[in-house]
């Protein structure tokens, strides 16, 4: 993983801006702009029309690759996690402001330091992100390493034939029984922990329930669309 920036990426909301800059936020707009819109738009193109499994599972795949980075950046960065989270406010290098309406330079998109920061955020709703000792840290961190690689092979395999229907419905079923799986006991080990004390029920549903809904309801839909790769050895559920 480079650590391009790592040094510089602006943990202050006062950081002075230099060369050209946007918000975090629109950095991954552009991201799903790229990783969803290509994709869709290459497979139209070649296929004859936009199917609707594979303009969804496009969708999730982009989020996921984005994700397995942070993830990955989760890893390198626990010492800091961990020192941010727990650590006293004075003297304590704890980023400042929200990561998302950071301004970060091109490439300061490289560095795991910047991509840290949403764990150190995430924190605030359930520490055990900020223990590299927890179920959440070692799923996410496993997930990051493990599904990065076979989500590109899949994304990129529902357009180009390069594998059989069969071999590609085995990767996917792979990466989406992990994230089904993993994302249940997930919210298993949330609940029995009761880690939702002390946050209002409204932030809980959006933070922890919302964000993390997305890796079942996904999921779901990738392990069917799998099923039907493998039983059928056909393309015709993604073409």
């Amino acid at each position: 993983m480079s650590e391009v920036g790592m040094a510089t990426t602006p943990n202050e909301a006062k950081a002075p801006a230099r060369g050209f800059r946007l918000p975090v936020w629109n950095w991954l707009m552009l991201w799903m702009a790229l990783f969803v819109g290509g994709p869709v738009a290459l497979h139209a193109t070649l296929h004859g029309g936009v199917n609707g499994w594979h303009a969804l599972l496009a969708f999730f795949l982009a989020i996921n690759i984005a994700i397995c980075v942070w993830e990955i950046s989760l890893y390198f960065r626990i010492d800091d996690i961990e020192r941010w989270h727990h650590g006293p406010r004075e003297g304590n290098d704890r980023p400042r402001g929200s990561l998302y309406t950071t301004r970060v330079a091109p490439g300061e998109l490289l560095s795991t330091r910047l991509w840290a920061r949403v764990w150190s955020e995430y924190a605030f709703y359930d520490p055990s992100y900020a223990d590299r000792r927890s179920f959440g840290f070692a799923i996410d961190v496993g997930n990051g390493f493990s599904t990065l690689i076979p989500s590109l092979v899949f994304l990129a395999g529902m357009t180009f034939p390069f594998l059989s229907p069969v071999v590609l419905g085995l990767i996917g079923a792979f990466i989406f029984y992990q994230k089904f799986y993993g994302t249940c006991l997930y919210f298993f080990t949330y609940l029995f922990n009761r880690r939702y004390q002390g946050h209002r029920l409204g932030s809980v549903i959006a933070m922890v329930g919302g964000t993390n809904g997305v890796w079942l309801f996904f999921p779901a839909i990738g392990l069917y669309v799998c099923l039907r790769l493998i039983l059928e050895n056909r393309f015709d559920v993604i073409q």
